[in-house]
């Protein structure tokens, strides 16, 4: 049995699926089968495990295997506070010596973009303004992830700044090949050449449509499986035009006054990120 010597943190909808995806084609690297494992996401606040939580030590470890040195995992409710608490203490307990990569977007853009998925997986079949209430709940499922500041401080406190690696998905779009040597160093695995799997785009969530409940799910246990076979290129452009065809493009319409105060509400969590991180984000909104 093992343990992750890593964790891919988060944030959601800023690229961990692409990064997970990435990560597993490198020959030194193993990543667990389940991408959200969720293991140490709490039930605080009120908000039962996800129901697809991997809640067992046994059944966690089993999806890690011991004769490879680096081990991760991508959960993106790990850094989601104040929605769920306790998640850098419960992983230093299990793993003390454990490293992290933290995924960063544009944080209203990220919002815009979580509400898009929640909608066409989900079932969130409220507005854009209406999901996100009057901006006062920090509990969000909207708003807690784009809280970037707050998570990394909380993690800071628990593990030394060294082993956390804050990364821009702005950065990992553009020089992808950049942005995954500085990951590899960080990991300490070899740099590698081109691997399988490093040039495909994954279906990002402008391609999302309003999908019928239980379509996810369907195409996850019954689709993905017979048609792993096709290069990942054509086989998103198949899944495309269908999806065009069968069902109407998501409506998030963000006014202007909405984006007023997502950023008015990001923006002093965006200064302390470039404060802790020396970087500069220059393409984001705030």
């Amino acid at each position: 049995m093992a343990l992750p010597t890593f964790f891919v943190i988060g944030a959601p909808k800023a690229g961990t699926t692409s990064l997970h995806n990435y990560l597993a084609a490198h020959p030194q690297i193993q990543m667990s089968a389940v991408k959200e494992p969720r293991f140490f996401a709490g039930p605080e606040n009120g908000i039962p495990y996800p129901p697809d939580r991997v809640g067992s030590l046994n059944a966690y470890e089993a999806l890690f295997d011991p004769a490879t040195g680096v081990r991760g995992e991508s959960s993106t409710d790990y850094a989601t506070h104040p929605r769920r608490q306790g998640v850098p203490e419960r992983i230093k307990e299990l793993v003390p010596e454990a490293r992290f990569i933290y995924l960063v977007r544009d944080p209203v853009a990220r919002t815009v973009s979580h509400f898009k998925m929640r909608t066409a997986l989900l079932g969130e079949r409220r507005t854009l303004r209406e999901a996100l209430g009057d901006l006062t709940d920090l509990c969000s499922p909207y708003l807690s992830p784009s809280l970037y500041a707050t998570q990394l401080e909380l993690y800071q406190r628990a593990f030394p700044a060294a082993r956390i690696l804050v990364i821009d998905q702005a950065d990992l779009e553009a020089e992808r090949g950049a942005t995954l040597s500085r990951v590899f160093d960080f990991l300490s695995v070899e740099e590698t050449g081109p691997l399988d799997g490093f040039a495909e785009e994954h279906l990002g969530s402008g391609a999302w449509r309003t999908y019928p409940s239980g379509y996810a799910s369907f195409i996850a246990r019954h689709v993905a499986p017979r048609v792993q076979w096709i290069p990942g290129g054509p086989r998103q452009s198949a899944r495309r035009l269908v999806e065009r065809v069968l069902w109407r493009p998501l409506d998030t319409s963000l006014d202007d006054d909405l984006r007023e105060q997502l950023e008015d509400l990001y923006a002093p969590e965006v200064a302390r990120l470039r404060t802790l991180t020396g970087m500069e984000f220059p393409t984001w909104s705030v």
